[in-house]
């Protein structure tokens, strides 16, 4: 059985803490309403931390599930197997390495996209785009933090 080293642990620890980062720079640029309405009033960055930190959490999400399906990949189906499958999308790549949770391929495939939209950037125009379909980064890191976190449990389980 062959061993492999990984920078795996390090891409999931620059994600989960660029995600913390974002989320207490969003927290931190808002204050609730000073008449006691629902709401908060949110302080413009023109630096874009938040954002940027979010930017950072969701590319390095992508290394570790990466990282993670290659490494599972080759122990479970060897060099060869899994260089057969390495360049399909996150779900297929789930379900050859035995996840098929519909709601976990699902997630998978939400984290992907908005990735892929990150890497492979289109501008956005706004006359045409649809609003159910409009993310925030911070709101994708948060959801690629839990997506990574469940996916970390069940392809290395342990102690």
């Amino acid at each position: 059985m062959s061993t492999f080293i990984s920078n795996l642990d390090v891409y999931r620890a620059i994600a989960e803490e660029a995600a913390a980062e974002s989320k207490r720079l969003l927290e931190a640029g808002r204050r609730p309403k000073p008449d006691g309405q629902p709401g908060y009033i949110v302080t413009y960055d023109p630096q874009r931390k938040s954002f940027k930190q979010s930017l950072i959490a969701i590319a390095f999400e992508g290394m570790y599930l990466e990282a993670l399906f290659g490494l599972v990949g080759k122990q479970k189906l060897g060099k060869e197997g899994y260089r057969k499958i390495e360049r399909r999308k996150y779900e297929a790549k789930l379900e050859r390495l035995g996840v098929v949770d519909q709601g976990i391929l699902d997630r998978c495939k939400r984290f992907r996209e908005a990735r892929n939209d990150l890497v492979h950037e289109d501008a956005l125009d706004l006359d045409s785009s649809d609003p159910a379909v409009t993310r925030t980064a911070q709101k994708e890191a948060a959801f690629g933090i839990e997506l990574v976190r469940s996916l970390a449990r069940i392809l290395r389980p342990g102690p």
